[in-house]
């Protein structure tokens, strides 16, 4: 036999949202119960629902997946509750459905917001009484399923609209588990991002901006959109993923992704100093900064070595990172240039510029300092083409 994959090892992340969201599926696994698993598209759900199967006393039984939204009406009924020979035009032969296919084991309706009230009522028998009624057919037969339903939008909402049934509603919703966005997992996401990295081209890497700039963008795609964007930015980088390869795939552009603003980086960090240590709320009540604007911010803070973050969600806070242990103090901005060094291998005044969001006079004086302090040598090119690298 087979040995079963192990679907446990594929849902990746640390987060205390995910864990309690696993916490509850490993709880409601071994009972009889059906299972609604809600979340965002690409949020994971399909795994999750594996995840209740395999974790089951039905896991060497069939699991059976049937998404509600793809198919149309005539043939979803079909598909799931079976058709007697002569029901309709081509039925030319007796057929199960899913529901008896699945007999012993688990089927999972996907998008089950999206069935059509008839065959809402059809699933409720099942639930019921254990019995399906093929199409064309006056005869009932028995089954023993574990029905697992997912849904992106709210079925309570949908119930207001008499859009779903809520007898049927009540009947899945006796324990769901809600999956979280991907844009609440936090660190997840860069641990994510290096497994679909890893698996496809296992010689690249995720550069810190590049780093920082996953941690600021929204993810409405979830999973999915950052496997995607993942993949593609890929292609068109070299060993090193930076934020101009990611910036070019994503839906919502972000403006001057990768670059640290000296103003807004001084109100931050006045802030942090004034309370010790504080949290996205806390620094967005003393300023205008976006939601979005300020968590960029504050990612790039922490690549550069500025900050420090601890804690996760709602619980996340922001402090001063220690002081180097040799007593030399580095700015935000000249951090951000050793950053990029270390990931690009070189870089030049007008790199630098761009790495740091500072003018190139500027970012000029940052590089003469860290030529003073030992921490970049000159490359020896000459003129424009001049760089400089690690000793």
């Amino acid at each position: 036999m087979a040995k079963r994959t192990d679907i446990r090892q594929q849902i990746k992340g640390k987060s205390r949202a995910l864990h309690e969201a696993l916490r509850r599926i490993e709880r409601v696994a071994s009972k009889k119960l059906p299972v609604l698993i809600r979340g965002e598209t690409g949020s994971g759900k399909e795994l999750a629902a594996q995840l209740v199967h395999e974790r089951s006393p039905r896991c060497d039984g069939p699991y059976m997946t049937m998404n509600c939204a793809a198919i149309p009406e005539t043939l979803l009924e079909s598909m799931l509750f079976g058709h007697k020979r002569g029901a309709f035009t081509g039925a030319l032969d007796n057929r199960r459905g899913v529901f008896e296919a699945a007999n012993g084991g688990t089927v999972f309706l996907d998008e089950i917001g999206e069935m059509p009230l008839l065959l809402q009522a059809k699933v409720l028998r099942v639930l019921e009484e254990g019995t399906v009624q093929p199409l064309g057919s006056d005869e009932t037969r028995p089954v023993d399923v574990r029905v697992v339903a997912a849904s992106h939008r709210s079925l309570k909402d949908m119930v207001e609209e008499n859009a779903f049934r809520l007898d049927l509603y009540h009947r899945l919703k006796v324990y769901a588990v809600d999956l979280p966005p991907l844009r609440e997992r936090g660190r997840d996401i860069i641990d994510l991002a290096r497994y679909f990295l890893r698996r496809l081209y296992p010689s690249k890497r995720l550069g810190r901006e590049a780093e920082a700039l996953l941690l600021s963008h929204s993810w409405p795609g979830n999973i999915r959109e950052l496997r995607n964007v993942v993949e593609a930015a890929a292609v068109d980088a070299g060993r090193t993923l930076q934020p101009l390869h990611i910036h070019h795939h994503l839906d919502q552009k972000i403006e001057g992704a990768g670059a640290i603003d000296e103003s807004r980086t001084d109100t931050i960090l006045a802030i942090i100093d004034r309370l010790g240590s504080a949290s996205a709320m806390d620094i967005r009540v003393e300023t205008s900064l976006t939601r979005t604007t300020l968590l960029r911010a504050l990612n790039d803070l922490v690549a550069a070595g500025v900050l420090k973050r601890t804690g996760e969600g709602r619980d996340t806070r922001y402090a001063r990172a220690e002081a180097p242990q040799n007593g030399d103090t580095l700015t935000a901005r000249q951090r951000l240039i050793l950053r990029h060094v270390e990931d690009a291998g070189r870089i030049t005044r007008q790199q630098a510029a761009e790495a740091s969001g500072a003018a190139i006079r500027t970012a000029s004086r940052d590089i003469a300092r860290l030529v003073e302090l030992g921490r970049l040598v000159p490359d020896g090119k000459p003129g424009n083409a001049a760089g400089y690298v690690l000793p």
